[in-house]
């Protein structure tokens, strides 16, 4: 699972844009029934538990407004 940060202010909308909602594999992006300053229904994240971490929704975003950041696999460390 990755952790998704959606920059409301940045978005163009689920109307006007939606390429998150498209994209995402997993159905996580609907829209949240709320705008942000311009006026753009932004969205909001559900079920982010179903994440695969394949970072689309980030690297497809034409306005830069999410961040996927994977989670890292913590490794143990032996102090010898």
């Amino acid at each position: 699972m990755a952790e998704i940060t959606v920059f409301s202010e940045l978005c163009k909308g689920m109307e006007d844009c939606g390429i998150c909602s498209f994209i995402c594999p997993e159905d996580i992006f609907h829209p949240s029934g709320q705008t942000n300053p311009a006026g753009y229904v932004f969205p909001e994240l559900r079920n982010v538990e179903n994440c695969i971490s394949c970072l689309s929704c980030m690297m497809c975003c034409p306005d830069f407004a999410i961040v996927a950041i994977k989670e890292s696999k913590k490794e143990e460390v032996c102090d010898d």
